[in-house]
């Protein structure tokens, strides 16, 4: 206490840095992510017809129609991990893609996008499908051959920087 008496600017600074260092990570948590917002608008992908398809009636090989074969909602975690929209699991031809729909996802540094084994928003045993394109808008990611589809049970949208979900979507059955 001598030194707070004797030195009572040494201990306000000591003061302030300490109210500086707490609050670094509160700012970088809540506010800098509401500046790091994008949007991306997507069609979802077409088949390419194979030359043995038969032709429709104008002529042309006929595309196929999207299958979806899994869906669900984004969900609000926090007031600064949530989301909204539908995810889907299409299959479009013989390719599948998880698509965004319409949705609006919190902002964060170093989100990454994962298909968990996990239906309670934890990644689990997950496929990592890459960094999230935009955090509005519809958009697409195409789904690897080798993931099994009957282990899937959500799509994780995880902040990496700081270890927590943003948002998630348990997936179901249409």
């Amino acid at each position: 206490m001598q030194v707070a008496r004797r030195h009572p600017r040494v201990l306000a600074g000591v003061v302030a840095a300490a109210v500086v260092l707490a609050g670094v990570p509160a700012v970088a948590y809540l506010v800098v992510p509401q500046l790091v917002r994008s949007t991306l608008v997507e069609d979802l992908p077409t088949a390419k017809p194979s030359p043995t398809d038969a032709p429709a009636t104008s002529g042309a090989p006929r595309a196929e129609t999207p299958e979806t074969l899994l869906q669900g909602k984004l969900v609000k975690i926090t007031v600064a991990d949530y989301g909204s929209g539908t995810i889907r699991i299409v299959r479009v031809g013989a390719d599948r893609f998880v698509r965004f729909e319409d949705v609006d996802i919190a902002g964060a540094p170093d989100m990454y996008v994962y298909l968990s084994d996990q239906s309670d928003g934890k990644p689990g045993s997950f496929t990592d499908l890459g960094k999230l394109k935009a955090t509005n808008g519809s958009f697409n990611y195409a789904i690897p051959a080798s993931v099994d589809l009957g282990r899937v049970r959500s799509l994780v949208v995880w902040c990496r920087q700081f270890n927590v979900t943003v948002t998630y979507a348990a997936l179901g059955a249409v």
